[in-house]
């Protein structure tokens, strides 16, 4: 879409089944993706799908040299030119036909020496089943992705070559980038919809920091979300989108795992810094951070989906903002939370026990503290788990995550 819009074609259509685009992505990162496309002149089709293509029929406008293009929701696409993307499966019917060992999926199975069920015959590439490194254990998955096959590649000559100590395959950890206009989004390991999917515990944070030191000309977000367990503080995975900074990040999360680094060691990275190309703390370094903050128990948080979900759900919540009284018209937290209280966090420390003799802040109930980003609403989650509100746990990524949650469901 990206390259026919750049091209000159004036109206440009990407007709999508699913919710959202890039499935790597979970569905809220994805918003920012859905925001650049429309900004940039394309037209998204998002829960609906193609029902049928038929001849152009005269009085829909201008008559198409291809198709009439019905989609399931009833509307009606006229196009000169039709692409199909419709994703990939594997062709492994002659794998098939000689009697190798596949995966439900169809995908051939090999072991770490990229071997088949049969002895003597090698498989690579993107219609392969391999370890899946991001979960560990006995995961296994299938990634289209070059840099695996280039090196299931140079394993299988390794083996069949029988060279000195031959490498074996260790696994695909689904390090990926893509470009969307001037966006950049990158991913590694699983998302969050595959941790639920098989039921493990996991974590969910995000990020706002730039992607260079502020007070450097153009420092710009990246918006970064990180996953892993909160008990043992294994790193799931990671996604990430912004305009500049976005893959180094991802290539430094990939990385950490594939060493077995826990999400709190993440802290501790050193990595280069000068103001035109990074921070003294590294957006993937204030990811540790707020990582270790919840594996050592100093804070706890909650999603904007999680919060949406409690107050379904009819759990007792009381969002507080600590914003200064100038950012409340940048955005609210209306659709999170019935029960809101605003007090900024420079007045909390005095007003604090005004709020809770007033009944606005109830000691025992649960208290999700929030402002733009996260940072400050850390700050205050941790003053009110001081001053008797041990439950007390903070909005992760704060309005900046909860602006993009809005889109949710209404992105069609």
């Amino acid at each position: 879409a990206e390259q026919m819009k750049m091209k000159g074609i004036p109206e440009v259509h990407v007709v999508e089944l699913a919710p959202q685009v890039m499935a790597p992505l979970d569905q809220e990162m994805a918003q920012y993706l859905h925001e650049e496309l429309r900004r940039s002149g394309i037209k998204l089709h998002l829960s609906d799908g193609v029902s049928a293509f038929q001849e152009p029929v005269a009085g829909h406008g201008p008559i198409a040299s291809a198709s009439d293009v019905v989609l399931k929701s009833g509307a009606t696409l006229q196009a000169d030119l039709v692409v199909l993307s419709m994703g990939i499966r594997p062709c492994t019917k002659m794998a098939k036909d000689i009697g190798l060992e596949l995966a439900p999926t169809g995908h051939v199975k090999v072991n770490e020496c990229m071997r088949t069920s049969d002895e003597h015959i090698y498989a690579a590439g993107d219609a392969v089943e391999v370890r899946n490194t991001a979960l560990g254990g006995d995961h296994v998955w299938a990634v289209a992705l070059g840099g695996p096959a280039n090196r299931q590649g140079r394993v299988c000559a390794d083996q069949i070559a029988k060279t000195p100590s031959p490498s074996v395959y260790k696994g695909t950890v689904g390090a990926s980038v893509v470009k969307i206009f001037s966006l950049t989004a990158a991913s590694v390991g699983v998302n969050e919809r595959t941790l639920k999917q098989k039921g493990l515990p996991y974590k969910a944070v995000y990020n706002h920091a730039t992607q260079h030191a502020g007070y450097y000309p153009n420092a710009m977000p990246v918006h970064l979300k990180l996953l892993f367990d909160p008990a043992s503080g294994m790193i799931y995975g990671g996604q990430a989108v912004g305009k500049d900074g976005v893959e180094k990040r991802m290539d430094v999360l990939s990385t950490a795992m594939q060493a077995g680094m826990k999400a709190n060691d993440l802290a501790d990275l050193e990595l280069c810094y000068a103001p035109p190309y990074g921070s003294a703390r590294d957006p993937i370094n204030q990811a540790g951070m707020i990582a270790g903050n919840i594996t050592l128990g100093l804070m706890d948080s909650v999603t904007p989906m999680e919060l949406a979900d409690m107050e379904k759900a009819g759990t007792p919540v009381t969002l507080l903002d600590v914003r200064e009284k100038g950012e409340v018209e940048t955005g609210t937290f209306s659709c999170y939370a019935s029960s809101q209280v605003f007090c900024p966090l420079g007045e909390l420390r005095e007003k604090l026990p005004a709020l809770v003799s007033e009944g606005k802040l109830v000691k025992g109930t649960q208290v999700i503290v929030a402002c733009r980003s996260g940072q400050r609403a850390h700050v205050g989650a941790r003053m009110l788990r001081l001053c008797g509100f041990p439950d007390a746990k903070l909005l992760s990524g704060s309005l900046l995550t909860a602006m993009v949650c809005d889109g949710i469901g209404q992105d069609v």
